[in-house]
C-alpha cells in the first residue's frame, strides 16, 4: 500500500472536514444552549471547538507531510431553536462517536505507515476519551468538564 497515494489523502480530506464540520457544530450549539447548566455547556463547546479545529490543522499537515494540499468539502447548514445542554451534550456525543468510528475503520489503511499510523492511533485514543466523557455526563447526570487537551 502506498500511503501517499490519492486515496489515503482523500480519506485523510474527509476526517479533516469531519473535524471542522464538527467545530461549526458545536459553535452553533453554544449559542442554542438554554437552561440550567447553560453557563459549564457553553465553556464545555467552547473547548471543544477550539479541539476540534486543531485536530482539523493536525490532518491538514499529515497531508501536506504526504505532499499534497488540503481539500475541505463542507456541504452543511445548521438551524434549530434554543436546546437544553443535555440535548447539546447528546448530539455531541453522536458527533464524537462518528469521529472515533472514523478513524477506527481508517487506521487498517495506515497501519505500517509509521508517523501516520501512530497520528491516527492517538486520535483514537483522543476520541474514545471524549466519548468517554461525555457519555459520563449524559448517563451519570455527572458535572460538566472541559474537554480533555491530546497531549502530543
Amino acid at each position: 500500500m502506498r500511503t501517499d497515494g490519492t486515496d489515503v489523502v482523500e480519506d485523510l480530506n474527509r476526517l479533516m472536514a469531519e473535524e471542522a464540520e464538527a467545530c461549526l457544530r458545536y459553535f452553533q450549539m453554544r449559542f442554542r444552549l438554554r437552561g440550567k447548566g447553560r453557563a459549564a455547556a457553553e465553556k464545555f463547546f467552547d473547548e471543544a471547538l477550539k479541539e476540534t479545529l486543531e485536530h482539523a490543522d493536525a490532518i491538514a499537515r499529515q497531508i501536506r507531510s504526504l505532499g499534497h494540499v488540503p481539500t475541505l468539502r463542507i456541504n452543511l447548514s445548521l438551524s434549530g431553536g434554543p436546546m437544553r445542554p443535555e440535548d447539546a451534550l447528546a448530539e455531541a456525543l453522536e458527533v464524537e462517536q462518528q469521529a472515533l468510528d472514523a478513524y477506527e475503520e481508517f487506521l487498517p489503511r495506515v497501519s505500517g505507515h509509521g508517523a501516520l499510523e501512530d497520528f491516527i492511533r492517538r486520535q483514537i485514543a483522543v476520541e474514545t476519551e471524549h466519548v468517554q466523557e461525555i457519555l459520563e455526563v449524559v448517563r451519570e447526570a455527572a458535572p460538566l468538564k472541559l474537554v480533555a487537551k491530546p497531549t502530543t
